[in-house]
């Protein structure tokens, strides 16, 4: 709520405060106006954007427009005069409804990341003879809907890898192995298992480990700026050399997460699944963390695609 001289209340409300809208919900509210004394209005107009934007410099910004509505807002049984103005009067609540349709297909989700972010608003512009114009926004949410069940998303995924190892350039083994899930599709809140073979041939030990990775990539004037950042990991137990192991059904819950963004052109965000084995190295008595990487993914909306690195 906006509060100026003599306008006692200037603010934008929705129909449903709470709701999270998709493609083709319909946007609803109005614009609340009191007054502190008798004041002569000459427009309430409307703006409703959905833009996203990158910026990590100034040399390196950009924008994409996905929403752009405007219109010019009328009373219902309020007399104007042949200019369109009303007078309003201190003492009464005035409200001016306003609707519109967000456009159908893909829109990137309300976002806010380091270095960019997707958002949406409606703004209300109020027009007063011998005044600067008064404005006040409202922000509200949109996600992108995705159907995980289709056949491509319910579909199974696996990978293999076979890593030689050397000691002081000798060699030295190897590290082999072998991971699959049941399908690509998941939601959040939704537990990931894991079905995995592990075999340790070298004289390290090893840790097989999986985690989910969020990656934000963020693209302007030609350049690239990318920031990742672990959410949730699980771990099995130490493999010494000549031994193997197994997983079966070994679960990592999807937590709670921001939409992915997937079809924007200058910000995308995407989460992945990545299955790996950690080893370590002794080399003048430092201790040195390594790691084999085997599967990685990416979540569209709240959901998981798998595919294999």
């Amino acid at each position: 709520m906006v509060v100026f001289k003599k306008i006692k209340c200037f603010e934008v409300t929705f129909t449903e405060p709470q709701k999270v809208y998709t493609g083709g919900d319909k946007v609803t509210g109005r614009v609340q106006v009191e007054v502190a004394e008798v004041t002569r209005v000459t427009a309430v107009k409307l703006v409703a954007c959905g833009v996203a934007k990158v910026l990590w410099s100034q040399q390196c910004k950009q924008e994409m427009e996905y929403l752009r509505y405007e219109d010019t807002l009328q009373m219902e049984d309020q007399p104007a005069d042949s200019d369109g103005s009303v007078i309003l009067r201190p003492g009464n609540f005035y409200e001016y409804k306003f609707g519109f349709e967000l456009p159908h297909g893909p829109l990137g989700s309300s976002f806010k990341g380091k270095y960019g972010s997707v958002k949406y608003w409606v703004k209300a512009f109020l027009d007063r003879p011998s005044h600067p114009t008064q404005e006040v926004q409202k922000n509200f949410t949109v996600e992108d809907s995705v159907n995980v069940d289709t056949p491509d998303l319910m579909s199974p995924v696996s990978g293999k890898k076979y890593q030689k190892m050397t000691c002081m350039f000798i060699p030295d083994g190897h590290i082999s192995m072998s991971a699959c899930i049941n399908r690509k599709g998941f939601c959040e809140g939704d537990d990931i298992c894991i079905s995995a073979e592990f075999e340790n041939t070298c004289s390290r030990i090893v840790v097989p480990k999986a985690a989910i990775i969020a990656k934000h990539t963020y693209l302007a004037n030609g350049l690239t700026k990318v920031f990742s950042q672990k959410l949730c990991s699980v771990r099995g137990n130490h493999i010494i050399s000549g031994m193997t192991d197994s997983w079966r059904g070994k679960s990592i819950r999807v937590p709670k997460i921001k939409p992915s963004i997937l079809g924007c052109n200058i910000l995308r965000v995407e989460y992945s699944l990545l299955v790996s084995v950690q080893y370590t190295v002794f080399f003048l008595n430092l201790l040195t963390a390594r790691y084999i990487h085997l599967l990685s993914s990416s979540i569209t909306n709240h959901y998981f695609i798998l595919g294999l690195c």
